[in-house]
């Protein structure tokens, strides 16, 4: 017989509950109606099962059962309410109830699955004690058999392992157990035959030795020397393996062997030396010739010193080089060298090192004439000291490179650093220039670029709006140029045309000599020699949506040749100026754009503030400001950081977005409380408006603030007008629901007597009656909540399986494609599914299969469809209607209203006698996936 703990605080409902329970003696029940005394039963008595209502005055059953879990109890707890919704269920479950079952329908059915359930779970609970007695034995022997001992999966992983294995490894079994394969420990070398051995046991098991030895790596790296002796345990994919240590048997071993090999190795030692000496003979003849060989290869000119200072090797480079070969000078002294090679200093390098005698590598550059093109060309110098076998000096070593092209790119390279450094300098400087110094700015970048660049002339010239003038605009010219700006001006472009044409297809015009302009250029190249031009560049200065001029570089007394790297750095250049220019015409645009922004809003009884994006500061604040907060406008621009401070402290994430926001949206509003300078709080509404530059960017953000604190308290008083009517509501609805529990448990205690018919069909309409009022106080549960929480961002399939779980039909298999969906909706969107299953399950008689999928269609369509009887075509409609339909009627009005809150459509499309199928329409705006 088990021992049964029920709480509940309805009295009545405890006596109906210990009535039914024991009528079949098999269990004896114990009732409280508090939950404190309940936990106080069980901390003196031991109990096989807890039934517990979930709500109750002292704590809710979902309270009353962690605290049993808190306590460390492990007896099984079983929910029983007649609150059903899946949150609920779910609740309960993860906070570890073993069953859930919910009030209502049939007294007689309902306790006998009350019963069968509190069977079950006490029936488990025994078992699983035995289960634990019994594991507890087998792990102690497992433990204490006096060796290494794992057992391991078919898979290769350690599932067990005892102390001695972390012992003879250095891990420990939180390290190994479940998480590393046995040939970790395995060295190398064994692994292959180790995993042979594992696959011949799982299929033949007498075809694989028990006893072998392999090498176990430790923890630190160190082999051991173990035997293993190995079985397979009965029934299962497991082996169980002991190991014992051998390394001191195996080392003995290996010391014997080893002494033995090193006796053999002593005899090989002394006659490999013998042939050793002789190949050391051959290889000293072959030196001389292979030092001679490579030498005389090498891709540098190199020339040879012997012990006496006469020329010994004379290589094929250096003969190139100086046209003479060597049969002329191997065997001469260094003055001969120096006759052929004009320009090399005196002493030669190679004479330095032999004077010098332990001078060690001496380099120099040097510069000479070359014999072939009379081109001055450079020379890197560099000797070294011979040595003979016995280390005496016996020579010395001169080689010369050739380093004139890259003394030439070196130079180019500097260059390129260097203008570098200077449109960096130009770039920094337009970065943070004051638009009142802007005229001395570009005066000063013209000298810069000019003297840099060794030029005659650079100018601005600036095109009108509509691309037919010219005008030189600023200029710097060179001492002894005579300046153009004073001629240049409102010059016709079509004088310049196809120049034109190039600056406004944005391509910069290089042009190393005028007189070689191409024919289409003439009146081009005739206009510049008027001015004396020889060389000129030109790069334009541009936006993305206008040419506003050009950046031009000319010389007057040479021709010159511009570098790719160059007239790339001035492209840059010219972009930089574009930049300037575009900002300063923003900052004028910007300057305007306040003033009308002044005008607009000076009078109006919002609150407008504008801040600069970059760098960020309060540039404005409109006079209603007082108004609205009692603070002045000098107070706050003298300090701004009154706004952050008046922000009350729950709305400061709020206020933090709102300044955080730099793509502004002017059609997002921030909401939260604004502390006044008397101290009092008022509500305020604030949109951002972006104020935009020339080039697309935000430059400046308007904050227009809106005082709703009207607004705010009359919300606020009709929100706790309506949470007084849910508390009532909740609390009328859960003592009625315990009355219609009782009224229906005396119903089925009376249909267990004898009954005259007149009384029996009096009861039935009495119950009937009652199961509808039970129907409809339940739905006012759903409908006070509809709309009460704002909507919000739902996956779609947990809540489908949730509805599964919480009903568990029968027989009825489940099948969904949703793709990760989820859809905005109100937050009893659940019960939307939680209501169709039921629907189905009452109504579809031969449902077997549900599936849920979702279709795209300009939004997504959810499709819910069963293949039961399907839905009569006259009713497809009035399904919907309140009332309407066999049971309560109500169910499927709810979903229609839930779906509504947020304009989802639902409709019934199925085939009648071929199932029922709903679709539910959802918006493109309220789906998303993943």
């Amino acid at each position: 017989m088990f021992r049964i703990l029920v709480v509940d605080d309805e009295p009545t409902l405890l006596e109906l509950s210990r009535i039914y329970l024991e009528q079949s003696g098999d269990l004896q029940v114990e009732t409280t109606s508090s939950p404190l005394q309940g936990l106080d039963m069980l901390s003196r008595a031991s109990y096989d099962a807890i039934v517990a209502d979930y709500e109750m005055p002292e704590m809710d059953g979902i309270a009353f059962l962690k605290e049993v879990r808190r306590r460390g109890m492990g007896t099984p707890v079983i929910i029983f309410s007649g609150r059903g919704r899946e949150e609920i269920v779910i609740q309960a479950i993860n906070s570890g109830a073993d069953f859930y079952l919910q009030k209502g329908g049939n007294p007689s059915a309902q306790f006998a699955e009350l019963r069968n359930t509190i069977l079950q779970a006490a029936r488990r609970r025994q078992a699983e004690v035995e289960g634990q007695r019994t594991g507890d034995l087998y792990r102690s022997i497992f433990e204490h058999t006096g060796s290494a001992t794992i057992i391991i999966e078919g898979d290769m992983t350690i599932a067990l392992a005892n102390s001695e294995f972390e012992h003879l490894t250095g891990y420990s079994r939180e390290e190994v157990e479940g998480k590393m394969p046995w040939t970790v420990f395995v060295a190398a070398g064994d692994v292959e035959r180790l995993k042979d051995y594992h696959r011949q046991r799982r299929i033949d098991p007498g075809s694989a030795p028990r006893n072998y030895e392999f090498r176990l790596v430790d923890r630190h790296g160190r082999q051991k020397d173990l035997h293993m002796t190995i079985g397979t345990i009965p029934d299962t994919d497991r082996s169980v393996a002991s190991m014992i240590d051998v390394s001191d048997r195996k080392l003995f071993e290996e010391e014997l062997s080893a002494a033995h090999e090193q006796i053999t190795a002593a005899f090989e030692e002394a006659k490999a030396s013998q042939e050793s000496l002789a190949a050391q003979c051959r290889e000293m003849e072959d030196y001389q010739a292979n030092l001679q060989g490579i030498i005389d290869f090498l891709p540098d000119p190199t020339f040879v010193l012997d012990r006496s200072g006469r020329v010994a090797i004379w290589n094929r480079a250096i003969e190139q080089v100086t046209g003479i070969p060597k049969d002329r000078i191997v065997g001469s002294r260094p003055g001969a060298i120096r006759e052929v090679l004009p320009g090399l200093c005196t002493p030669l390098l190679a004479e330095t090192v032999l004077s010098r005698g332990d001078a060690g590598n001496i380099a120099r550059e040097v510069c000479i004439t070359s014999p072939h093109t009379g081109e001055e060309i450079c020379l890197w110098g560099k000797a070294s000291p011979l040595y003979d076998a016995q280390g005496r000096l016996s020579g010395s070593i001169e080689s010369l490179r050739d380093i004139t092209e890259s003394k030439r790119m070196e130079a180019q390279i500097r260059h390129r650093v260097d203008l570098e450094q200077v449109v960096s300098s130009i770039s920094a400087r337009f970065i943070a220039l004051d638009p009142a110094d802007l005229e001395e700015a570009l005066e000063g970048t013209l000298r810069v670029l000019g003297s840099f660049l060794n030029i005659d002339r650079s100018y601005i010239y600036r095109l009108s709006a509509d691309l037919t003038r010219v005008q030189d605009t600023h200029e710097w010219c060179a001492e002894g140029i005579e300046p153009q700006i004073d001629v240049l001006q409102a010059l016709p472009t079509n004088v310049v045309a196809w120049g034109m044409a190039e600056i406004e297809a944005r391509k910069t015009i290089c042009i190393p000599d005028v007189d070689e302009l191409p024919e289409e250029a003439a009146a081009e190249r005739e206009f510049l020699q008027e001015y004396g031009v020889r060389s000129l560049i030109l790069v334009p200065i541009t936006t993305a949506d206008e040419v506003l001029g050009a950046l031009g570089f000319e010389t007057a007394r040479q021709t010159r040749t511009w570098s790719d790297e160059d007239i790339t750095l001035l492209e840059v250049v010219g972009n930089l100026f574009a930049d300037l220019f575009s900002r300063i015409r923003a900052h004028e645009r910007l300057g305007e754009s306040e003033e009308r922004f002044r005008t607009l809003v000076e009078q109006s009884h919002d609150c407008y503030i504008r801040a600069t994006t970059a760098p960020p500061a309060i540039k404005y604040i409109s006079p209603s400001l007082e108004t609205l907060t009692g603070y002045s406008r000098e107070e706050v621009l003298s300090d701004p950081q009154i706004i952050r401070r008046s922000i009350h402290p729950e709305d400061r994430k709020t206020f933090l977005a709102l300044m955080q926001e730099r793509d502004a949206c002017a059609g997002r509003l921030y909401i939260f409380r604004v502390r006044r300078k008397d101290g009092r709080y008022i509500w305020v509404e604030v949109c951002t408006i972006p104020v935009y530059g020339d080039d697309g960017r935000p430059v400046a953000i308007d904050y227009a603030v809106h005082d709703i604190d009207a607004w705010k308290q009359t919300e606020a008083a009709l929100i706790q007008a309506n949470k007084n009517l849910t508390l009532m509501n909740s609390i009328v609805r859960h003592d009625i629901l315990n009355q219609v529990t009782v009224v229906l448990g005396h119903i089925a205690l009376l249909r267990d007597r004898p009954l005259d018919p007149t009384v029996a069909a009096a009861l039935d309409k009495q119950q009937a009656a009652v199961e509808i009022i039970q129907s409809q106080i339940e739905f006012t549960r759903d409908y006070q909540d509809l709309g009460i929480r704002a909507p919000g961002w739902f996956p779609v399939g947990p809540l489908v399986t949730g509805a599964a779980r919480a009903l568990r039909p029968a027989g009825i298999k489940f099948a969904a494609d949703l793709d990760g969906l989820s859809v905005y909706a109100d937050p009893l969107l659940s019960s939307v599914f939680y209501n169709l299953l039921e629907n189905a399950i009452r109504h579809g008689r031969t449902v077997t299969e549900i599936r849920v999928t979702a279709v795209p269609d300009g939004g997504v369509r959810i499709v819910w469809e069963d293949n039961g009887v399907g839905v009569p075509a006259e009713n497809k409609e009035r399904i919907f209607e309140r009332g309407f339909g066999s049971h309560t009627g109500l169910g499927l009005f709810l979903v229609k209203e839930i779906l509504s809150i947020t304009g989802i459509a639902i409709r019934e499309t199925g085939e009648p006698g071929k199932g029922a199928r709903f679709e539910i329409a959802v918006p493109e705006r309220y789906a998303r996936y993943g």
